[in-house]
């Protein structure tokens, strides 16, 4: 009786040393085939971003082609958000005078007074593209380069004519870790590059 007290007393109350190092062992491996994959996974996810950003200044590009209207992707840098724009007839806009008549004998008063807007400016499209979108985080706009300069801060835009070209741009996407990409859009050319390689 005595003899099996003192066994179950003596008996293993931890980890040996062999065990300690195999669960070690065990994490380095798994922390040496993630942690690599992490960076992957935060380059993978900037690219996508910088994807759906390229397939909105295509489908402007598009839009201005086939309706001849011309489009526009605005953007607003400090809240990193961004939509599809066309240059539509304001619908509230209250109808302009119809032009006097002409009298032909030469006497009519002719007015040197600016045109009156017509209200056409841009407005969002119609539809889900129409729809203000914000980058996922943790990405955020750096900035744009336009002919311009460099902007970084407030509202701006890239603007297709109603045959689909557009002024030379660069948008930049980043995120707080360095990790950045560029779309550029050049003149005439007919889809937007990603560039990594900044």
């Amino acid at each position: 009786m005595r003899g099996g007290r003192a066994r179950r007393r003596g008996g293993r109350s931890g980890f040996t040393l062999i065990e300690i190092l195999a669960v070690v062992a065990i994490l380095g491996l798994v922390a040496a085939l993630v942690l690599p994959n992490l960076g992957g996974f935060r380059a993978r996810a900037l690219r996508d971003e910088a994807r759906q950003i390229a397939a909105q200044l295509e489908l402007a590009r598009q839009r201005a082609i086939v309706t001849g209207v011309p489009h526009r992707l605005w953007m607003e840098l400090d809240e990193a958000e961004y939509r599809l724009e066309w240059q539509a007839a304001d619908p509230d806009a209250v109808p302009t005078a119809a032009a006097e008549e002409l009298d032909l004998s030469g006497n009519t008063p002719l007015s040197l007074a600016a045109p009156r807007r017509t209200g056409i400016e841009y407005r969002p499209i119609p539809g889900n593209f129409g729809r203000r979108q914000v980058v996922a985080d943790p990405f955020y706009f750096e900035g744009v380069e336009t002919p311009e300069g460099f902007i970084t801060r407030g509202e701006v835009s890239v603007d297709f004519a109603r045959d689909g070209t557009a002024s030379t741009a660069e948008i930049h996407l980043q995120d707080a870790s360095g990790l950045r990409i560029a779309l550029d859009i050049h003149p005439l050319d007919e889809r937007v590059r990603i560039r990594d390689d900044l």
